[in-house]
């Protein structure tokens, strides 16, 4: 399986939702090679070390254990685990860090990238972090394993196949950001340039009856995101979603979260 050309940049992007949710020393995230070793590329938190770009092997330190494995691993003091070689002990060390957790990311069975989150301080990574770090490993699974079947059914080489699916993420990306903004005019010229972007002639016929929080729901849905992280990304409750969810199958008259997205799709409610 092919996987998601801007990969470094979803990777960044995870590692700073990482950050801002569990208030971590130091998020990170790294994808893996063809030889199966992991290279650090993506940071949330500042570095005081070399640890950037290190490249880790397969099945050494934390992250290389946990890519062989392809299980998450997590270590409250780092230099006296008995899970994990200390090949890397030195960058570390160097690093600062104690605690730290690794979540891999797995598609079609292979890992594809780690994510990180870890403490300088005695703090140690309990059950609410780990947890946080899968929740976003699964989410980042899902949109990768969407994005390529989108691909592979447009046409995945083909230009407007490409075109198409940079549309729907930029699309996604603006309905975002309208709603982190604070100067409702701002919002509004946010939203138009988005609607700009579907086919206005063929939603007018629902967009009276969506409303607006409707609408970004279902687009975050459309890349394959899960509730929870559409909760995360909106700023809402997760019951607030699944209530906006629910709200919009009824309009669209379906009975799946894909019927949805799809019949939306069609009415040129999503680009």
């Amino acid at each position: 399986m092919m996987i998601a050309d801007d990969l470094a940049h979803r990777l960044s992007r995870t590692a700073e939702r990482v950050r801002k949710q569990t208030g971590v020393s130091l998020a990170f995230a790294g994808s893996v090679t063809a030889t199966n070793d992991l290279a650090l590329g993506n940071f949330a938190g500042p570095t005081i070390g070399p640890l950037r770009g290190v490249v880790l092997r397969y099945d050494e330190g934390l992250g290389g254990r946990a890519v062989a494995s392809r299980r998450p691993i997590a270590v409250n003091d780092y230099f006296a685990s008995d899970q994990i070689t200390h090949r890397y002990d030195l960058i570390i060390r160097a690093e600062g860090l104690r605690s730290i957790a690794a979540v891999p990311v797995v598609v079609d069975r292979k890992p594809v990238a780690m994510i990180y989150a870890a403490f300088r301080t005695d703090e140690i990574v309990g059950d609410r972090i780990q947890d946080g770090l899968k929740d976003e490993a699964r989410s980042l699974e899902q949109e990768l394993v969407t994005v390529h079947a989108l691909r592979r059914r447009e046409g995945e080489h083909t230009d407007l196949g490409t075109l198409r699916w940079r549309i729907r993420e930029a699309y996604n990306e603006l309905r975002t950001l309208s709603r982190c903004v604070t100067d409702p005019e701002l919002e509004h010229t946010i939203q138009s340039i988005a609607e700009r972007l579907a086919e206005p002639e063929a939603a007018v016929r629902l967009l009276g009856d969506l409303t607006a929080r409707e609408l970004d729901v279902l687009a975050l849905a459309s890349s394959g995101l899960t509730n929870k992280t559409i909760a995360d990304r909106l700023g809402l409750t997760l019951n607030t979603v699944k209530s906006y969810m629910k709200s919009a199958m009824s309009k669209l008259q379906a009975t799946t979260r894909l019927e949805a997205v799809v019949t939306a799709r069609r009415a040129g409610l999503l680009p």
